[in-house]
């Protein structure tokens, strides 16, 4: 596959567009950027992400754990009945999520990404995106992204959290949806909690859309639904201050 090029859509510069979406921002901490890639773009870094060498994610205790691949694929069908049951208890009343990584800002930052990566690193890194998310969120002192890829198949999740973590310098949170064609009773829904306990909105992973959310802002990923018809890929990270 060739190298990806992903140009942001120029009609998110219309000042019209721009003004809606930072009042929405401003008011409510999240946003969605319709559109945000060239059609062509968007399409290729699709199947880009789709073709990834992905590990499943999860927690174990209080620590992230990476499964990869071939080490589950090795386990015995009651092995594996055993750690998505332990899962699953621990996500009914603990921080939780299951679901598939490719962690690209990590192999970017220690030179094991090949040259489509490191574009769209390059990319998300160059002046043009980040005046663009300084310019929508009002957050001057945004002056990286990172990204990782995100592919939750059937049964995977996210559980509530609020993306703060100590010294990491995180302004705002970005989901570039990528899956053509979802559908809301897929699941896989960005749901952002209300104090009250009810769900106060939820994002569609719509395609090509982007996604932003301030942090700290309570929110979770719901379950994908096993009749769902594809996974839910997106590229995902938190514009951050150095």
């Amino acid at each position: 596959m060739s190298a990806v090029a992903v140009p942001l859509l120029l009609n998110a510069a219309s000042p019209e567009r721009r003004a809606a979406i930072r009042e929405r921002l401003q008011r409510t901490g999240r946003a969605q950027v319709v559109d945000v890639l060239t059609a062509p773009s968007a399409d290729a870094l699709f199947e880009l992400a789709r073709a990834a060498d992905y590990n499943v994610v999860t927690r174990r205790g209080t620590g992230h754990v990476d499964l990869p691949s071939a080490w589950l694929a090795s386990l015995e069908p009651d092995q594996k009945r055993g750690l998505g049951e332990a899962i699953q208890k621990s996500a009914a009343t603990d921080f939780q999520y299951l679901y598939d990584n490719y962690p690209v800002f990590d192999l970017v930052q220690d030179g094991r990404a090949d040259a489509r990566w490191r574009d769209l690193a390059a990319f998300l890194n160059g002046e043009d995106f980040l005046d663009l998310m300084r310019d929508l969120t009002g957050e001057q002192r945004i002056a990286m992204a990172d990204m990782q890829v995100t592919r939750y198949r059937p049964g995977h999740f996210l559980t509530e959290h609020d993306d703060y973590a100590e010294g990491k310098n995180r302004y705002y949170a970005y989901v570039l949806n990528l899956t053509p064609g979802w559908r809301v009773d897929w699941g896989g829904l960005l749901a952002f909690h209300g104090e009250d306990g009810n769900v106060s909105e939820a994002f569609t992973p719509r395609f090509n859309t982007l996604n932003l959310l301030r942090v700290p802002t309570p929110h979770s990923v719901t379950q994908v639904a096993l009749s769902a018809g594809g996974d839910r890929i997106s590229i995902t990270g938190w514009l951050r201050g150095r």
